[in-house]
């Protein structure tokens, strides 16, 4: 168990580390002698890591289970140049403790000093955290000590949240693995089970098994869509993604795509505005998949009917601003904030549509590695607008 950390950094250092070390080995009862060897042992040491190392932090420690325990200080530090004399300048500590461990790995030093305490003085949980508790609550004795235990708190959360940091990461790519990994590994079945629907469809049939056929077709196609959004997102976070740019008349390629919009909002009253035209550089297939994803979340949401209404107009400066206004249930401040993060779903939302909560999260990496923004305004109840730019090509 921990009883008290110093960072070590210059020599004031020294003076905090023989104080903590002889008032630890009196806090636990050891004799006066014992006292003083102990923290003449750890001064030593930490003299040598002040002046040769970098990065060091001293612990005062208790090692040991039940009536079997040791005063411990364990000194960790950073490799630097000018480390061949280290050993050397702590033999008269090893004379002074009847333990002394030291050890180098991947530029990662660690030196250990023990000492045993007597069974008579009976160490417990129940002391050693009173002992911890002394040290952490006494207080700092002059300024310069406020500074470093100031200093090693926000070390130790620095050091703390580079941990999380680094396990997040690894996660992250772990998933990222996994989800490009699966998703190949179902994309190659699913294409050849769509083909034998297709097959199916196109041979004679009865009624009835035609309409079932045509049913599995629509969920293999969906599960299809979510297959290639899995991808999309192991490719995108891996800095993967795939373009192919090129310059375009931007109103020339939204009046091609127009009937296929139409096709995907069969059920609604698609009305496409468009202003001025310019030429923007863009990728047709990724910008395709932006378009059709925001108009097709704009029919899921709103009743069968209602208008979608598609705008463009090119600003001044020839940036390219395109809008989706839908008359469906709207989101909430706290919904508008998350819309376009990565799986996130209205839990309401969630119940009465399908969806994994990943179109509008690659729709905002699509348009940000065009150099564009994404956003939306919207009114709870009352219909969404999305709004996403394009710069003009130079």
């Amino acid at each position: 168990m921990q009883l008290v950390q110093v960072a070590l950094e210059n020599e004031m250092d020294l003076t905090l580390a023989y104080k903590k070390s002889i008032k630890a080995a009196e806090l636990l009862g050891l004799s006066v002698s014992t006292q003083t060897a102990f923290a003449t042992a750890v001064s030593e040491v930490c003299r040598e890591i002040i002046d040769k190392t970098r990065e060091g932090l001293l612990s005062i420690e208790v090692h040991g289970e039940a009536d079997r325990n040791e005063l411990a200080a364990v000194v960790r530090y950073t490799e630097s140049e000018g480390m061949g004399s280290l050993r050397e300048g702590m033999q008269y500590a090893k004379k002074l403790v009847p333990v002394f461990n030291f050890e180098v790995a991947d530029g990662k030093g660690r030196i250990e000093l023990k000492l045993n305490i007597p069974r008579s003085l009976r160490i417990s949980k129940i002391k050693i955290s009173a002992i911890r508790s002394y040290f952490e609550n006494i207080g700092p004795n002059t300024p310069y000590e406020e500074v470093r235990q100031k200093n090693l708190e926000l070390f130790q959360i620095n050091e703390q949240s580079e941990t999380a940091l680094r396990h997040s990461e690894y996660l992250n790519d772990q998933k990222n693995e996994f989800l490009s990994v699966a998703s190949h590994e179902l994309k190659t079945p699913l294409t050849i089970l769509r083909a034998y629907t297709q097959m199916a469809l196109r041979s004679d049939c009865n009624p009835e098994t035609l309409a079932h056929l045509k049913k599995v077709d629509i969920q293999a196609l969906k599960l299809q869509t979510m297959i290639v959004q899995l991808l999309d997102i192991s490719r995108i976070e891996k800095g993967k993604g795939d373009y192919n740019m090129e310059l375009v008349d931007f109103n020339a390629y939204l009046d091609d795509m127009s009937d296929l919009l139409r096709k995907l909002v069969p059920a609604h009253e698609l009305i496409i505005t468009m202003g001025k035209t310019s030429e923007l550089n863009i990728d047709r297939l990724r910008m395709e998949q932006v378009i059709m994803n925001i108009v097709g979340n704009a029919a899921k949401y709103s009743p069968q009917g209602k208008q979608i209404i598609v705008k463009t107009n090119f600003r001044p400066n020839g940036e390219l601003l395109l809008s989706v206004q839908d008359q469906g249930i709207g989101m909430s401040d706290e919904e508008l904030q998350k819309v376009f993060e990565k799986f996130y779903r209205v839990a309401d939302v969630t119940k009465l549509y399908n969806g994994l909560g990943m179109g509008l999260y690659i729709c905002s990496k699509i348009i940000a590695d065009h150099g564009g923004k994404i956003w939306v305004e919207s009114i709870k109840e009352q219909g969404s607008v999305f709004f996403f730019t394009i710069p003009a090509f130079h």
